[in-house]
């Protein structure tokens, strides 16, 4: 099923973010040999290990850490395929200025932001990041 289905009552810190999030895990669907899970946990320092499933877990925290260290939410830290999620509805939310900025300081992300871009660009070489 391709279906989103909206909550407009959801808190609106995070709604554009969630739009975001969830249209990731849709093209994800879509192009699951694109976005390997395997690759993308090889990014994370040796000893950092995801969930088993993103419900197998505590981490669910939304907001947007001040020190990325590799992960732009606590709930980034719970499976590869919501990392990635998380990674992308950061990629469309935050200026272009603070992602370079995030580059420049964190290698993890910095991999983490060139993989996805890559893999949209891929899908569509025509996509424009915000």
């Amino acid at each position: 099923m391709k279906t989103l289905i909206l909550d407009i009552k959801f808190n609106e810190k995070y709604f554009e973010r969630v739009i975001h999030h969830e249209l990731f895990h849709i093209i994800n669907d879509q192009y699951k040999n694109d976005f390997n899970n395997n690759e993308w946990k090889k990014f994370n320092s040796l000893n950092f290990r995801y969930a088993k499933c993103s419900t197998c877990t505590e981490k669910l925290g939304l907001d947007t850490y001040k020190k990325t260290n590799g992960f732009f939410t606590e709930y980034s830290k719970s499976t590869a395929s919501e990392d990635m999620a998380e990674v992308y509805s950061h990629l469309m939310y935050l200026d272009a200025k603070i992602i370079e900025d995030i580059k420049n300081s964190d290698l993890i992300l910095n991999k983490k932001i060139s993989y996805i871009e890559k893999k949209i660009k891929k899908i569509d070489n025509t996509f424009v990041f915000k």
